[in-house]
């Protein structure tokens, strides 16, 4: 039996002041976080993978992707990894809220367990938790220089409302077990 390959890490400067490191294994991307930034870090990733995840972070910060296309090891519970799916299906300016989610995976009733879930992502922005939001419209549980707030005035600022209905619609058929 052969070892996993060692994780490999890259860095991605953001307009948010902080930078995305992001850690892969060749196969999938095992975690993802905002950390200081650094001057003089970066460089060009030799791993394929880590290469086209930054790629596709900086066509975010671009306004240029709509959603991220990548392989994805999320490690949590049956209920946590269902819910970081649905989550990480919506495009770029969709916003749905806590029950939405829980409704889409099946579990009407625990919009906490999806609050819960969202707070536990170790791959911060490729489960873009910044667009699970209180019945309310207002992100929960966060500061007011929280990156999560950030992140959704960034997306907020560059997209025309959602239509939530729209949007609820396309979470149900993204939902694992829908498929």
């Amino acid at each position: 039996m052969t070892a996993p390959p060692a994780p490999m890490r890259c860095r991605v400067r953001t307009p948010l002041r902080r930078d995305l490191l992001i850690v892969g294994n060749g196969a999938s991307i095992l975690a993802s976080s905002f950390v200081p930034a650094k001057a003089g870090e970066g460089g060009k990733p030799t791993d394929a993978l880590l290469a086209e995840a930054c790629a596709q972070v900086r066509a975010y910060f671009a306004r240029r992707l709509r959603r991220f296309d990548l392989p994805l090891a999320l490690d949590g519970t049956p209920f946590q990894v269902a819910a970081w799916r649905a989550v990480a299906s919506l495009n770029f300016g969709e916003f749905v809220s806590y029950a939405d989610v829980a409704r889409a995976i099946g579990h009407p009733l625990a919009h906490r367990g999806v609050a819960a879930a969202m707070a536990k992502t170790t791959v911060n922005l490729f489960v873009p938790a910044h667009r699970v939001i209180g019945a309310d419209g207002r992100i929960k549980g966060a500061g007011p220089t929280s990156l999560r707030i950030r992140l959704a005035e960034f997306e907020r600022a560059t997209t025309r409302p959602a239509r939530m209905r729209r949007v609820r619609a396309s979470l149900r058929e993204s939902a694992p077990g829908t498929r």
